[in-house]
């Protein structure tokens, strides 16, 4: 990941090296909280935002990339804008600069502008939605649409929920900004509006009655689904439980890509026997093999579910199985990746050979949750300018799984580190030892004007 972020940070965060080198938004919705733990990110931002505010169109659209390029605007809703994700990137992008960072005049510089956006959001939404086939109520809606979305998942891609999600996010992004900088009335009537939103997309969502969080007639198969808007506090509180429960009854799939069907066409057939045996494989018929990825040992999402469903486990109590798909081996995993030579990240969890890039930081939020969950070292929810952290470790179940994790985050008030390990554990293979008693060694490095909870 960090491989990937240094070959595509030149003036601009690019999302391959070689090729197109363009500044997709939903790239850095994606792609900044792993950047600004890796980096300094302060300036580069500033200026990623302000192409942004250069770019803006009279009507207040954003577009797509910084600067307009009509690539993807069949994504948007026409006149100029770019699709709903990428485009509130400029918003998104200036609260966590905030959070990280604290430059408050740059909120005042900015907030301008997100406000012209949030204001078109507001003028075209509905209508832009209508042109694009999403009826309001969903009925007939099955998957799928005029977007991006949660970009090169293996599923279906629920094209509504991240259109409308993100102009929720705008609300609240703008609410943000606002009382940072004490504009009483802003503040209150974006985030009333944000909290419209997201009641709509609840009452939609649990519609069908049995608590999965999907559209009326999907499958519980599309993305980015429970994870999102549990991550994002969509789903309502007394909800939350039987969603989550729900989410574990999703399966993996069969992968029929044309990359790996050629592979596997030239594998010699003892081979595929000992892959089919590993798991790695499964029957696509009697004669035939295919690769498949696992929802629960592995990777289905996303550029943006990937953070989403990470975080979303751990922070509920299954960090085990987050640690499961972290670690998962073959198709569908940084395993995968690692086995066929790669050394930045893909853009795929697919070889493909010729479209997309094999350097793109696309697919990197894990590298964030492997500080902030896996050590345990993330920003508190509510700091300003990097102040204050979170020291919340989710150690495994057994030093089997892992025996020791630490981290550091640099802020501008210096650098807060943790580090923990499992003492004594190798008593665990004799027979007197206890599972439920263990011990473990923290270790925290507090800056002298820093700040921190555990």
């Amino acid at each position: 990941v960090r491989n990937a972020l240094n070959s595509n940070m030149l003036s601009v965060q690019s999302d391959c090296p070689h090729r197109e080198k363009l500044p997709y938004g939903g790239d850095l919705v994606a792609e900044s909280p792993v950047a600004m733990h890796m980096f300094d990110m302060s300036s580069f931002y500033k200026k990623s935002i302000r192409d942004w505010m250069d770019a803006q169109w009279p009507n207040g659209a954003y577009t797509e990339t910084a600067i307009w390029l009509d690539l993807n605007d069949y994504a948007g809703f026409g006149k100029g804008a770019g699709e709903t994700v990428w485009a509130t990137a400029p918003p998104i992008l200036t609260v966590r600069h905030m959070q990280h960072y604290g430059d408050l005049d740059f909120l005042k510089e900015s907030l301008h502008h997100h406000i012209r956006w949030f204001g078109f959001l507001t003028r075209n939404f509905e209508s832009g939605m209508k042109d694009k086939g999403f009826d309001i109520e969903l009925k007939n809606y099955t998957g799928g649409g005029s977007g991006l979305g949660d970009w090169l998942c293996l599923p279906e891609r629920d094209l509504f929920l991240t259109h409308t999600a993100f102009y929720m996010a705008s609300g609240r992004c703008i609410a943000y900004t606002a009382k940072q900088l004490g504009v009483t009335g802003l503040y209150h009537r974006s985030l009333e509006l944000a909290n419209r939103i997201k009641a709509r997309i609840s009452k939609i969502y649990l519609k069908n009655g049995f608590d999965d969080f999907d559209f009326p007639k999907g499958t519980a198969s599309a993305t980015p689904g429970p994870e999102m808007s549990l991550f994002t506090k969509i789903v309502p509180g007394e909800k939350r439980c039987a969603v989550l429960k729900n989410w574990f009854h999703r399966k993996g799939e069969m992968w029929l890509g044309d990359e790996e069907d050629r592979f596997l066409a030239e594998l010699d057939p003892s081979y595929s026997m000992k892959m089919f045996k590993s798991g790695e494989l499964v029957k696509r018929n009697a004669s035939h093999f295919a690769m498949a990825w696992s929802q629960w040992q592995g990777f289905g999402e996303g550029m943006l579910s990937i953070r989403y469903a990470l975080q979303t486990l751990s922070d509920n109590g299954f960090h085990h199985i987050a640690l499961q798909k972290a670690a998962g081996v073959g198709f569908g995993t940084p395993e995968y990746m690692l086995r066929h030579n790669a050394t930045t990240m893909w853009e795929s969890w697919w070889r493909s050979e010729d479209l997309y890039s094999r350097n793109h930081p696309f697919l990197g939020a894990l590298a964030e949750w492997m500080v902030s969950s896996v050590a345990g070292v993330s920003l508190y929810p509510t700091t300003i300018g990097g102040r204050k952290v979170l020291f919340w470790p989710q150690f495994p179940k057994s030093p089997m799984i892992m025996e020791y994790a630490s981290a550091s985050y640099g802020s501008v008030v210096g650098d807060f580190s943790i580090g923990w390990r499992f003492e004594d554990h190798r008593s665990s293979q004799s027979k007197n030892y206890k599972p439920a008693v263990v011990k473990i060694r923290i270790r925290l490095a507090i800056p002298p004007n820093g700040n921190a909870v555990l």
